[in-house]
This record gives structure tokens, C-alpha cells and sequence, in this order.
């Protein structure tokens, strides 16, 4: 068995790919999701650590180098990251590569999920390796689980929210044809996607700067994934309309197990209607009835997730720095020179 970092991504898709499907992985580990975040927003050559047995792939670990830093393929963009390997052994030799790999004074990963086996392994092997590690939260994002039928989950509400629900959906059947659509591509995806990203710029977060539209990185990093999840049959682009206008729009993928809520945003003009609360509602409603076992909201935790669902998934960012000079210094100022920073900031902010 051997490991080490292979810069021949395209080369290794298959066996990614295959390696993804043997160990359960979701569809934000596979090639095609990273290599579109990649497009998007990569800053350093995108390279992977493998564990081969008899020449097959059983572990993998995706990277970019920047400098003689390792860090994960994932942002605030990404719902979740983390090693793939198809059994323990693997998944420890594919650990300890990651700390011995050549030039490297820190490594970055964001976006794991607290308290999996991935973690604690790539933990313990950093420390027994002699590296300082350091793992803080980054967020908690709700997930519904959908056990028996949306009459039963939907029974679970106060009287007062499953009457609020029906007024809201009355209120705009009033005003003219309201209706679904689900959109899977790709034919006509170009034009669902302007149109999507359309409705979602025209809320707070076009003013803020967040919107899909706000950023050429962003914008090509949704796109190339748009297209890949089409390609696959992972891909929903879901709408509420009123009389064929977009009043709601989500960008979802969804498998055989779990429908991913990615992005979201509604009409401003109809805010008083709640259309996000009509189409949320439908939209838990379908996964019910579709069968699928979770509804995953991803993103951070917030209120109007928290009225859905109790259950949270909280993700870690694990940050791991050599006892070098290079990597002391770094571990320096992540230790100290950051919170003071932050501390500052807030100071001023209260002020």
C-alpha cells in the first residue's frame, strides 16, 4: 500500500468516483462538486492524498496547496468535507500521510463533521505525529429527519402554526394560480438557473453581497456544479410560482436518501406573504412523500430552520501546525495574534 499526493485529479476521477460510492459518501465529496468549487474559488493547485491497495484507491483526501499550507477545498459555500475511505485501516494510513507530507508547516480542513471517526482519526494522528492541533466550531446546521408521513410531522405543530400555514398558502392562492415546479435539467438550465439567481439577488442578501450573482467566483462555482448535479440526477431547482412569477427559489441537490437545501431566497415584493415559509412547507412536504430519510437544511443554524426541525449537525474546522520554526510561528499567530484581533473588532463594533 502506499500514499501521497497525486496532482492527477482528472486522471482519478473514476476511482474517486467509485470510491465515493462504496463508502456512502454524499454528493459534496464526489470530483465533479469539488472540482466546481475549485473553479469558483481555489487559490493553489488542487491535489489529492490516496491509499492504494493492489492498485485500487481505498482512501482519498482532496487538498489545495497554497505555499506550505494544505487546506481544504471548502468555504462557507461548502455544506460538508472530510476524508473517504472504505475501512479504518485505510483511513488511518491515509492520516498519517497527511502529516508527514513533505514542506508543509500547516494544514487546514473546514467544514468536517464533528464527532465522525474521520475527525478523531485525523486528530489523534496529528498529535502522535507532533503537531499542534487546534479544533474549533464553525456551525450547526439543522437537518429534519423524515420518519413517517408529513400528516404526522405535520400534526407535531401547535394548532396556531398549522392554521398560520394554511392562511399563508390561501392568502396567495387568492391572488392567482399558485403552483410548484421542480425543475431536475438539464434541458432549458441556463434560463432556470438566470431566473433563480435572479429571485435570490433581489432579497437581503443581493444588498449584503452573498447572492449566488454577487461574485464571479460564486456565480461559476454554482454553475459548473448546477451543470454536474444535472448531468448526474442530482439536481433541483425548485420555484413557487404566482401565475408563472417567481415568487421563491431553492437550489437543491437530492439523491436517493436526502434532499439538500443549498440556497434559497424569495421575492421581496411578496415578503408580507411569506412565500419562503409557503414554499419551505411544500418543499418538506414532497421529501415526505418522495420517501427520502432526511431533509438537510445545510448552512448555519437560524431561526426560521429551527422552526422545522430540533436536530443539528454541528461541523469543525481542524487546524493542525508543525513544530517547525515555520509552523510555530504560524501556531503563534493563530493562538494569539487572532483573537486579539477579533477582540479589537468587537471592541470598535461597541463602541
Amino acid at each position: 500500500m502506499t500514499s501521497g499526493i497525486d496532482t492527477e485529479v482528472h486522471r482519478l476521477a473514476a476511482d474517486w468516483e467509485d470510491l465515493a460510492e462504496r463508502t456512502g459518501a454524499g454528493p459534496f465529496m464526489q470530483p465533479g462538486f469539488i472540482t466546481a468549487w475549485h473553479a469558483g474559488f481555489g487559490e493553489g493547485p488542487l491535489e489529492l492524498l490516496t491509499v492504494r491497495r493492489n492498485g485500487r484507491v481505498v482512501a482519498l483526501l482532496p487538498l489545495q496547496r497554497c505555499a506550505r499550507t494544505l487546506r481544504a477545498p471548502s468555504n462557507w459555500d461548502t455544506p460538508t468535507f472530510g476524508p473517504l475511505a472504505e475501512d479504518a485501516a485505510a483511513l488511518g494510513e491515509l492520516a498519517r500521510g497527511l502529516w508527514s507530507a513533505s514542506g508543509v508547516h500547516r494544514v487546514s480542513l473546514g467544514f468536517l463533521q464533528a464527532g465522525t471517526e474521520g475527525v478523531a482519526v485525523l486528530r489523534q494522528a496529528a498529535e502522535r505525529s507532533g503537531w499542534r492541533v487546534r479544533e474549533t466550531t464553525l456551525q450547526r446546521s439543522p437537518y429534519l429527519p423524515l420518519d413517517g408521513s408529513w400528516e404526522e410531522y405535520e400534526l407535531g405543530f401547535a394548532s396556531k402554526r398549522r392554521s398560520n400555514l394554511r392562511r399563508l398558502r390561501k392568502r396567495l392562492e387568492e391572488r392567482g394560480a399558485l403552483t410548484l415546479q421542480v425543475e431536475e435539467g438539464p434541458e432549458r438550465l441556463g434560463e432556470l438557473l438566470e431566473e433563480g439567481f435572479a429571485v435570490e439577488a433581489s432579497s437581503w442578501k443581493g444588498e449584503s453581497g452573498t447572492a449566488i450573482a454577487s461574485s464571479p467566483g460564486t456565480r461559476r462555482y454554482y454553475v459548473q456544479a448546477a451543470h454536474w448535479a444535472a448531468q448526474r440526477g442530482l439536481l433541483r431547482l425548485a420555484f413557487l410560482r404566482l401565475d408563472g412569477r417567481p415568487l421563491a427559489f431553492d437550489f437543491a441537490f437530492e439523491d436517493g436518501t436526502a434532499h439538500y437545501l443549498i440556497r434559497t431566497g424569495y421575492d421581496p415584493a411578496f415578503r408580507s406573504f411569506a412565500p419562503g415559509v409557503v414554499m419551505r412547507r411544500e418543499m418538506i412536504a414532497r421529501a415526505f412523500r418522495l420517501g427520502l430519510a432526511r431533509y438537510e437544511f445545510l448552512g448555519a443554524e437560524a431561526p426560521w430552520k429551527r422552526e422545522w426541525t430540533e436536530r443539528v449537525r454541528a461541523f469543525v474546522m481542524l487546524e493542525a501546525f508543525a513544530r517547525s520554526p515555520a509552523g510555530t510561528s504560524s501556531w503563534v499567530l493563530w493562538r494569539y495574534a487572532r483573537p486579539a484581533v477579533h477582540r479589537a473588532r468587537a471592541a470598535v463594533s461597541r463602541s
